[in-house]
């Protein structure tokens, strides 16, 4: 089995970011995940120093976040078509923290004059649960942040996702789920980063849900892209699902709607017009991230009700 380390990180998705790694189609491979920088070492607890320092080092830049692994060249995969990203089963490190800075978008503004400030938490990760205090385990989900192929026509900072993937910070992107992102180059040129053991909606700190690291299992398998397929969907055994990012929140929510009724109507034969009105009653849809540069929508319709 194919297993990729992080021993080549990129910080941006791009066509010109050098390939690390070839993986053939339906086959199964490994690829190990850099956890983010995080709070200085010295401002550590003693007894959760040795094992924070042992994934990260405070060498490592804190101005540019989500190393990816990769990126990765997928055998067989063209322009125009689009690839599957398969997630299996994901094992975290054995610890994690959660950092804000002192702003994000998701802050309100009339608790400004309260000034939390930066702050930060390491915690332990241990049977599969996070530590968070003596009195409280939260049970993990563990997700991918960061699952992205290379843009057509420029380079984007890991801080971003749109059309091309990346930084979706989106808790269904899980064991299970299938990750479907249109192919601007052939190879496809897979990014995968940004572990996190558990995450919140909104993600409101900005410094993640609990930024860890640690292996996912991966299979990729491109072909014919679906009519009218611009923006990345997610399948699993029970939705489907759309997603889109923008700024306000609104406009990405827009463009997952227009997608899902699109696919509505090619895939599943239901025309615009009764698509909108049985969504009106059946969509679920959340913002599972307000913090990035672009707000991620999630929508998502069970599978029951298309069948």
């Amino acid at each position: 089995m194919k297993k990729i380390t992080k021993k080549i990180l990129y910080r941006e998705h791009s066509v010109n970011n050098i390939v690390t790694d070839e993986v053939d189609q339906e086959t199964w491979f490994e690829v190990e995940t850099q956890m983010n920088r995080g709070p200085d070492s010295k401002d550590v607890d003693k007894d959760l120093v040795e094992t924070f320092n042992k994934y990260r080092d405070d060498s490592m830049p804190d101005d540019r976040g989500n190393p990816a692994s990769g990126c990765i060249w997928i055998n067989g995969s063209k322009k125009g078509e689009v690839l599957n990203v398969e997630i299996g089963e994901i094992n975290t490190h054995n610890i994690g923290y959660t950092k804000y800075r002192g702003s994000t978008g998701a802050f309100p503004s009339y608790l400004e004059p309260s000034a939390i400030g930066e702050v930060f938490k390491v915690v332990k990760i241990i049977d599969n649960k996070v530590i968070w205090n003596n009195k409280l385990s939260i049970p993990i989900k563990p997700m991918l942040g960061v699952v992205g192929l290379a843009p057509e026509f420029e380079s984007r900072s890991n801080a971003w996702a749109g059309e091309w993937g990346g930084n979706f910070d989106i808790q269904e992107i899980t064991t299970g789920a299938t990750v479907q992102i249109p192919i601007n180059h052939d190879g496809a040129l897979l990014h995968i980063g940004d572990m996190h053991a558990i995450q919140g909606d909104g993600e409101i700190c900005g410094g993640g849900g609990i930024e860890t690291g640690g292996t996912v299992m991966l299979k990729c398998k491109s072909e014919k892209i679906p009519n009218f397929m611009n923006w990345p969907r997610i399948i699993n055994d029970e939705y489907i699902m759309t997603t889109a990012q923008g700024k306000p929140a609104e406009d990405a929510f827009r463009i997952a709607l227009s997608e899902m009724l699109l696919w509505l109507e090619n895939d599943y034969g239901i025309d615009k017009k009764e698509g909108f009105m049985l969504l009106a009653q059946i969509l679920e849809a959340r913002v599972t991230q307000f913090v990035n540069p672009t707000y991620t929508y999630l929508l998502k319709v069970k599978k029951k009700y298309l069948e």
